[in-house]
């Protein structure tokens, strides 16, 4: 049997320049061996797993554990993690929770989910594995667990969390190593492998990862010691595995670095990058030693050799498999302000776009926790009039969908703790996943086989600037975010060059200054608070200040926000410092040029790519007013605690959503605007889930839905948000039918339409849903946008329905009297024509709407029967 040996597990274990920068990828080392099949038993035993069929079930927990490290070592956790849930799936079914190797493989799960920044997932797994190591009789065990701790700690940025595990799995290890009958206690479920490394390099490895995580907290002077210490107990062993000598010295050239010993920081890299690539060339644990030394050199002002460092770094992300978490934006934060303070000293501006496309290039591989290639996917139907491309993208689409929703589903289950886990249902859910995985993998084959350009279009291929740049008209610019822990950065594209300017704010300050800014567009004791334009001014300062003067040539600014700045209306940022609280004389951005919300770069340059030459069929489907209110109870009340396991919506829970007469008004003021004469509008009782349901609903240009949005946690056990929609007239028997469309049903929704409008509350609100993963665009907008629709009008927060009925005359007015007026800057007049009238001059009247899409996109196309 084997316990949480110095297996794939351990490779986790030598984390130190990981943990010395800032999160970033893995180095899987090969420095143990595996259980054998006649391994993976232990005292716990069953007659099943003695069995013929059981020895093969052995070997198949053995093939995915393999596999899982394999990918690892390519930086694919994505893949590692299916690997690993298949493992143990079938290791948790034979032994249970009571085997220590369920240990090592939860164990291996948490830190793999860790990596992909699922820190709840992690967390879960865990806690999970706990007890079972609480009751190994093997000390080892539990120095190895609180390593974990530490690692996992340190990647979610709680560094005193982090330290108190590291000290704690330091202290374990000088325990075991100070132990008079040591050799009986490692002697008890020892492999040769273990038996051959010995302990003490286990102890040079977490004082490492002690002196790692003091660097992060600023402690350069006591992280040198331990490190010291720690090349001391490793020289002092009997065996010295190299690469556990490579990330030794190199965290001693961090912490060497930090003190500005440059000189000594130096040697120590080149001797661990050299110790290296004896071992294993080129290969992806290259990258952290090439990013720790780049780091280095642009610590002392070095910016060449530090760019030098940083280019090697990214070559060899490059050249790994799309997904992998080979770089992310703290990586890269200090290559930008090498590039940027060596860019001034160039005189050609040839050099200079050089250098800058390469920092571009660079930040489009970083990895951005919840990236979703479904949302490229889905503006892949935009490129091509074939339709089997189209049928080949939409069945990759729904399969990839089917991935997340049973990925969730997993998630739920597999942290639960024997008896309340279903491993049955788990294996299950795995056997499904395998199915839809090799779907995809047999769509994509024939799609990369008969369609040569499909890589360029799915971002599975990093954009090319000139493309992006081409892609723009003169007056316009595409700014995108690199957010990191303390810093970040702004990607300012346009046609003639690219900005990159630092923004002096990370995660934490952006989303602090937002919700502060929102906090002026909510209601309070009837009223509206006061927006707070000083700060609206500083916000617009902090994203934009760098590039203030390219921004008095734009027309229209097309954004892709990414976390925190998801929740931003950029339209409601002030540009210039007020001279009074009048909103009617702010200088507000919108007031300068149209803003869109693009979801992707891959999106925006699908987008560009074409032009709808023929519009659906059906001019208009409007939905608005629903009955909320039944006399059928259909589940439990809002007072039974009892949540609904098959995921149909506990509707007696909506009944205070207020009804919205005033709805109708408003869709028929927009169809009376275009000038439609055959829209379909659908209200009261017959707003109900089955007009989502039906083939026609392919067929409208426009789709218009005006009803309540609910969010997660705004209804007891909606862990999706989703529109409200009438109550059935008899008991629903499965969601197709329950009145409530959440994100997940939305998404697999079949639309052609150009434009939809969700003109409900909170439709472009972030979530945290499975489905609404994508990079940029959160909420219920994300799911229209995956069903197919091109273009969008989401909005940010309530709006009182008079207002909101004013401002959609006067935008669609604005379209019915210029055919061919584009949908964002219809959007930009009506809004301006808001904040000329003081009664609605305050942004919280204009400023919810936001259009999403590339920019260009009209509501009457060639063709259309508008």
């Amino acid at each position: 049997m084997d316990h949480l040996l110095q297996t794939f597990s351990n490779m986790f274990l030598s984390l130190i320049l990981l943990l010395a920068a800032a999160p970033a990828a893995a180095d899987p080392l090969v420095s143990g061996a595996r259980p054998s099949p006649a391994e993976i038993k232990s005292e716990g035993s069953t007659p099943e797993a003695d069995s013929t069929e059981s020895t093969s079930e052995l070997i198949s927990i053995e093939t995915d554990w393999n596999a899982a490290r394999e990918a690892s070592e390519k930086l694919d956790f994505s893949a590692a993690q299916e690997r690993l849930e298949a493992a143990l799936a079938v290791q948790s079914r034979l032994f249970g929770d009571s085997d220590f190797t369920t240990a090592a493989l939860l164990l291996d799960l948490a830190m793999v989910l860790a990596y992909q920044e699922d820190f709840e997932g992690a967390d879960a797994i865990v806690r999970r594995a706990g007890p079972i190591i609480d009751r190994s009789p093997r000390p080892t065990d539990r120095a190895r667990f609180a390593g974990y701790q530490a690692t996992i700690a340190m990647l979610q940025g709680d560094y005193s969390v982090a330290n108190r595990f590291a000290q704690d799995a330091s202290s374990r290890w000088r325990e075991i190593i100070g132990s008079d009958d040591q050799q009986a206690l490692l002697s008890l479920f020892q492999t040769e492998e273990e038996a051959r490394v010995g302990v003490q390099p286990e102890l040079a490895l977490s004082l490492a990862r002690e002196a790692a995580i003091l660097l992060r907290m600023d402690d350069p002077v006591t992280a040198y010691a331990k490190a010291g210490e720690a090349l001391f107990e490793f020289n002092s062993a009997a065996q010295k595995p190299p690469i556990w000598r490579s990330e030794i010295l190199a965290i001693l050239g961090e912490a060497s670095s930090a003190l500005g010993r440059l000189s000594a920081a130096d040697t120590f890299f080149k001797k661990a990058i050299d110790i290296r690539r004896s071992v294993q060339g080129d290969g992806p644990g290259m990258i952290r030693l090439l990013l720790a030394q780049g780091r280095a050199y642009q610590r002392e002002a070095m910016n060449v050799n530090s760019i030098i460092a940083f280019r090697r770094a990214v070559e060899i992300a490059k050249n790994m498999p799309p997904g992998s978490v080979a770089l992310r934006v703290d990586d890269l934060v200090p290559f930008a302000s090498a590039v940027l303070d060596e860019e001034q000293f160039l005189e050609s501006e040839e050099d200079r776009l050089g250098l800058m496309t390469e920092l571009y290039d660079a930040f489009q591989i970083a990895f951005v926790p919840g990236r979703d290639d479904v949302i490229n996917l889905a503006s892949m139907q935009f490129v091509d009039d074939d339709p089997v491309l189209a049928d080949l993208i939409d069945n990759l689409k729904q399969s990839l969908l089917l991935q997340a929703e049973i990925n969730g589903k997993l998630g739920v289950e597999r942290a639960k703790v024997t008896g309340d886990r279903d491993d049955g249902l788990i294996e299950f859910l795995l056997s499904q996943l395998q199915i839809q995985s090799d779907k995809v993998s047999g769509i994509r084959d024939i799609l990369n086989q008969e369609y040569p350009d499909y890589q360029r279009f799915d971002g599975s291929e990093l954009p090319d600037l000139n493309v992006v740049r081409g892609a723009l008209a003169p007056d316009e610019a595409l700014a995108s975010f690199l957010i990191g822990q303390d810093s970040s950065f702004l990607q300012l594209i346009t046609r003639d060059r690219v900005h990159i300017a630092p923004i002096e704010a990370g995660n934490d300050k952006l989303d602090q200054m937002v919700r502060e800014l929102r906090q002026g567009l909510e209601i309070e004791g009837g009223s509206v608070n006061e927006f707070n334009l000083d700060e609206s001014h500083f916000l617009y300062q902090t994203l934009f200040g760098a590039v203030a003067d390219e921004f008095n040539k734009l027309g229209r600014l097309i954004v892709i926000p990414n976390g925190p700045l998801s929740d931003l209306p950029f339209g409601t940022l002030v540009t210039r410092l007020p001279l009074s609280a009048d909103y009617t004389e702010a200088s507000w951005l919108v007031n300068q040029m149209s803003v869109t919300h693009a979801p992707s770069l891959i999106s925006f340059i699908n987008l560009r790519s074409t032009r709808t030459v023929r519009a659906p069929p059906r001019s208009f489907l409007g939905v608005a007013n629903p009955k909320f209110v039944s006399d059928i109870q259909t589940l439990p009340t809002s007072e039974d605690p009892i949540c609904n396991p098959e995921g149909l919506a506990i509707l007696s829970r909506f009944d205070s959503l207020e009804e919205l007469p005033d709805t109708i008004d408003e869709v028929n003021s927009v169809i009376a605007s275009l000038g439609i004469e055959d829209a379909d509008v659908f209200s009261d009782r017959a707003a109900k889930e089955e007009v989502f349901r039906t083939d026609a609903l392919n067929q409208y240009n426009i789709i218009y839905v005006a009803t309540h949005a609910v969010m997660p946690g705004e209804v007891a056990c909606q862990r999706e948000p989703g529109i409200a929609l009438a109550r059935p007239g008899e008991m629903a028997l499965s969601r197709t039918e329950d009145g409530f469309l959440d994100a997940s049903e939305i998404a697999a929704l079949r639309i052609s339409a150009n434009l939809v409008v969700l003109s409900a509350c909170n439709t472009a609100t972030s979530s945290d849903a499975a489905v609404q993963k994508g990079e940029s665009l959160s909420g219920l907008a994300e799911s229209f946008f995956i069903a197919g629709a091109r273009s969008m009008l989401v909005t940010h927060w309530q709006v009182p329905s008079v207002a909101t009925a004013t401002l959609m005359k006067n935008l669609f007015g604005n379209i019915g009297d210029e055919r061919g007026l584009s949908t964002d800057q219809a959007l930009q007049r009506a809004q301006v024509e808001a904040i000329s009238n003081e009664e609605t001059a305050h942004p919280f009247f204009w400023g919810a709407f936001s259009f999403v899409g590339s920019g260009a996109e009209t509501v009457f196309s060639s063709g259309s029967r508008l």
